[in-house]
C-alpha cells in the first residue's frame, strides 16, 4: 500500500513535466524535444519547489493539495487539446533507436534499472538520513521552514529548494519515489547532453556524447541518491539550454526562463552561486561580442510587467528569505562562521594548490576492475602505484594544507570506489572529458569555449573555497555534467571514424552497466567476487524491508522506540545519528532535535538542556553517552543497543512535577 500510494505524486509530478515540454514543443518556434524534455523536467520540479516553499511558508502545509490542484488542472487543461504532441516523444526515441537499435536498448535497460532503484529502494546516503530527510519531517512537524531546534547546521541553515520536494512523497507516509528526483536529474542531464551537441555536430556524435557524460560513475551512483548534488547538475545545464536557446532564437520567455532558473539553482545549493558567476559573467560576454545587449535590455524593458510578476517566484527560489534568517540567527547569511570554518580551505592559495593536486590524483579513476586485472598481469596495484607517487613526492610538501577541520585526521587515500560518495568520473572522464575542456579552452568558439572557461572557473573556484575531504567528488558533478558540449566539439574536430565512435559508445555503455551492478550502497552485485546475498533486491526482501540500512547500523532500535514510545508522546534526542528512519518509521511521535554542549569525556552534557528535557516525555542518546550528573530530572533507562550497533540508548525521563502527579 505505501508503494502504491507512491503512484499520486509520480502522476503530479509526471503531468507537470509534460505540460511544460508541451507548452515548449507548441511555441512558434518549437524547441527540439530533447531540450524541450530537458526543461520541462527542472522548470516542473522548480514549480513543484516554488509551490510548496509557499505552503511552509504561510504555515499552511494542509492547503498545499488545493494549492497544487489549483495550479495543476489549469496547466494541463490548457494543453489538454496538445497532449498528442507527447507522441513526439517516442517517435524521437524510434527515430534513434533505428539507427543504433543495441546502443539504444541497453540504454533503456540501463535507465530502467536506475529507475527502479531510485523509486523501489529506501534511501541510504548518510547526509540524506542525517540532514536532507530529517528537515523535512521537521518542517512538517512543525508546519514551518524555520527550524530552532536542530542538531546540525544544515538542517536549519542550508538552502531548502530540492529537499522539500520530498514533502511529496512522506506527506502520505512513504519513503517509495524518493530518489526520482535524482533520476529526473540525470535523464536531465543526458537529454540536454544531447540536445545542446546536436545543432553542432551530427547525430551519432551527439548520441556518443551523451552516453559519454551519463556512463561517468560518480553521476550513475548519484542518479538513484537523496542527495541534492545531482539535481544542482540538472539545474545549471538547464539553464546553458536557455541561455543557448536565446542566443539562437531571442525571446522573453527564453530569458525568463534562464533567471527563474538561475534563482532555483541557488535554492538547490548555495554552491551553485559559483557556476551563477561564472556562466552569467561569460554568457554576458557573448551576448556583448554578438552585438545583442540592446536586444536584451529591450525585451526586458518590453516586458516589465512579467518581470514584476516574477519577481515573487523569484524571491522565494533565490532563498532570500533563508538566509536573512540565517543572519537573524546565527549571525551569517549561510549559518554560523563555525560551521564555514570547519568546511573550508582555511589555507588560501597554498591549500588551493594542495587540493587541486589531491583532487587530481582522486579523478584518475580507471575503476576497480582494471585496477584488479592490472594487479593480477603486473604484480602491483595502480591505486598503491599513484598512493606511493602522491606519499612520496608530494604529502611531505602538502602536509595538512588545504584540508577541512572535519578531515584533519582523515588519511589521504586513493580508492576506485563504488561510492556514490567517494567514486569520481571514471577513464572517460579524466582521458577525454578533461582533454575536451582544456581543447575548448583554447581552440573553442562562442558557447562551447565559454563552457570551457566555466567548468576550469569552477574547479579551481571549488578547491580554493573548499577544505578537502574524500567525500567531496561529487560537488564536481557540477562541472562533468556541464561539459558535455566541450566534448562533442572536441569529437567533431577529431572526426573519428565510425567505428571509433561505436568503440565509444560500447565503453560507456559498459562503464554505465558496471556503475548500475556494481553500487556498493545499492550492488546487484558485489566486486570482487559475486555472492547471492549480495544483491540488495534479496536483502531488502525484494524492497519490503525499509530498514535494511538502518538495521545494518543501529540494529532493532527503530522497533525498539516505537514499543516503548506511544503515539502523542514527546521524544528529545541528543547526538549526530541517522534520525530520519527513527522518525520517520515512528509517526505520531513528537521529535525534538537538541544540541547539547560535550563535557572534556566526550559525553552529552545534558544539565545545558534541561529545561527542555523537562518538557519531553522521552530521552534518545545517539553516537556518545550522555552525562546524567547535575541532573533534577529523574532518567530512567529504558533500553540501549547491543556493542556491535551504533551506539543508541532510550531513556524515561520524570520530573518532580510528573510523580507528584502520579
Amino acid at each position: 500500500m505505501l508503494g502504491a500510494v507512491a503512484f499520486i505524486p509520480i502522476t503530479e509530478i509526471a503531468a507537470v513535466i509534460l505540460s511544460i515540454f508541451i507548452g515548449l514543443r507548441t511555441r512558434p518556434n518549437a524547441y527540439p524535444v530533447a531540450g524541450a524534455l530537458a526543461l520541462g523536467i527542472v522548470s516542473g520540479l522548480g514549480l513543484l519547489s516554488f509551490l510548496l516553499q509557499i505552503g511552509f511558508l504561510l504555515g499552511r502545509p494542509e492547503w498545499l493539495p488545493f494549492v497544487e490542484l489549483a495550479v495543476l488542472l489549469p496547466l494541463v487543461g490548457l494543453q489538454w487539446r496538445r497532449w498528442p504532441i507527447i507522441r513526439d516523444i517516442p517517435h524521437r526515441i524510434m527515430m534513434i533507436g533505428r539507427e543504433a537499435p543495441v546502443t539504444l536498448t541497453v540504454l533503456a535497460v540501463a535507465l530502467l534499472y536506475l529507475l527502479l532503484q531510485a523509486v523501489l529502494l529506501p534511501p541510504s546516503s548518510w547526509d540524506a538520513l542525517t540532514y536532507h530527510l530529517p528537515r523535512v519531517l521537521l518542517w512538517e512537524q512543525n508546519r514551518s521552514l524555520f527550524l530552532r531546534d536542530f542538531i546540525i547546521t544544515p538542517q536549519a541553515a542550508f538552502p531548502v529548494g530540492s529537499d522539500i520536494l520530498s514533502h511529496l512523497f512522506l506527506r502520505f507516509g512513504t519513503d517509495y519515489g524518493l530518489g526520482l528526483f535524482s533520476w529526473l536529474s540525470y535523464l536531465t542531464i543526458l537529454l540536454a547532453t544531447y540536445g545542446l551537441a546536436r545543432p553542432r555536430v551530427n547525430r551519432h556524435i551527439a548520441l556518443t556524447t551523451a552516453l559519454i557524460i551519463a556512463s561517468l560513475p560518480e553521476v550513475v551512483y548519484q542518479a538513484t541518491g537523496t542527495k541534492n548534488d545531482i539535481i544542482l547538475a540538472a539545474v545549471a545545464i538547464a539553464c546553458v539550454v536557455w541561455a543557448d536557446r536565446w542566443l539562437q532564437s531571442p525571446s522573453f520567455e527564453a530569458l525568463l526562463g534562464l533567471g527563474l532558473t538561475l534563482c532555483f539553482g541557488v535554492a538547490v545549493k548555495t554552491t551553485f552561486v559559483l557556476f551563477a558567476f561564472f556562466f552569467g559573467l561569460t554568457w554576458l560576454s557573448l551576448v556583448v561580442q554578438q552585438g545583442r545587449l540592446g536586444l536584451l535590455v529591450q525585451s526586458s524593458m518590453r516586458h516589465w510587467r512579467w518581470i514584476g510578476v516574477s519577481l515573487v517566484p523569484a524571491v522565494i527560489l533565490s532563498q532570500a528569505w533563508l538566509f536573512w534568517d540565517n543572519y537573524r540567527q546565527f549571525g551569517g547569511f549561510l549559518g554560523p562562521a563555525k560551521f564555514a570554518i570547519a568546511n573550508r580551505n582555511n589555507d588560501g592559495l597554498v591549500g588551493g594548490i594542495a587540493n587541486l593536486i589531491r583532487y587530481s590524483f582522486q579523478s584518475i579513476h580507471l575503476l576497480q576492475p582494471v585496477d584488479i586485472l592490472w594487479k593480477k598481469g603486473m604484480g602491483w596495484s595502480l591505486t598503491d602505484g599513484l598512493q606511493n607517487l602522491y606519499n612520496t613526492i608530494f604529502e611531505p610538501i602538502l602536509g595538512m594544507a588545504g584540508r577541512s577541520q572535519l578531515a584533519l585526521s582523515t588519511p589521504f587515500v586513493i580508492l576506485w570506489d563504488m561510492k556514490e560518495d567517494t567514486s569520481w568520473f571514471g577513464p572517460l572522464g579524466i582521458l577525454l572529458v578533461v582533454p575536451a575542456v582544456v581543447w575548448c579552452a583554447v581552440k573553442g568558439q562562442r558557447l562551447p569555449r565559454i563552457m570551457a572557461f566555466v567548468s576550469i572557473a569552477l574547479v579551481l573556484a571549488l578547491c580554493y573555497a573548499m577544505g578537502w575531504s574524500p567525500w567531496k567528488s561529487r560537488f564536481f558533478i557540477l562541472v562533468a555534467a556541464t561539459s558535455g558540449l566541450c566534448v562533442a566539439m572536441l569529437l567533431q574536430r577529431l572526426q573519428p571514424r565510425p567505428w571509433m565512435l561505436n568503440g565509444l559508445r560500447m565503453l560507456s555503455l559498459v562503464i554505465l552497466c558496471y556503475a548500475c551492478a556494481f553500487n556498493f550502497a545499492k550492488p546487484l552485485w558485489y566486486m570482487p567476487s559475486p555472492q547471492p546475498l549480495d544483491n540488495i533486491w534479496v536483502l531488502s526482501d525484494w524492497t519490503r524491508n525499509r530498514l535494511i540500512y538502518e538495521q545494518a547500523n543501529g540494529g532493532d532500535r527503530v522497533e525498539q522506540i516505537g514499543q516503548h514510545i506511544l503515539p502523542g508522546q514527546k521524544v528529545a534526542v541528543v547526538g549526530y545519528d541517522h534520525y530520519f528512519p527513527m522518525m520517520f518509521h515512528n509517526p505520531g511521535r513528537e521529535f525534538v532535535l537538541l544540541p547539547a554542549d560535550k563535557t572534556p569525556n566526550k559525553q552529552y552534557d545534558l544539565a545545558t538542556i534541561e529545561s527542555r528535557l523537562a518538557e519531553a516525555d522521552y530521552l534518545l542518546c545517539l553516537e556518545q553517552a550522555c552525562d546524567l550528573n547535575n541532573l533534577d530530572l529523574q532518567l530512567n533507562l529504558l533500553w540501549q543497543t547491543a556493542p556491535h550497533f551504533r551506539f543508541t540508548q532510550l531513556y524515561e525521563i520524570t520530573s518532580p512535577a510528573r510523580l507528584n502527579q502520579r
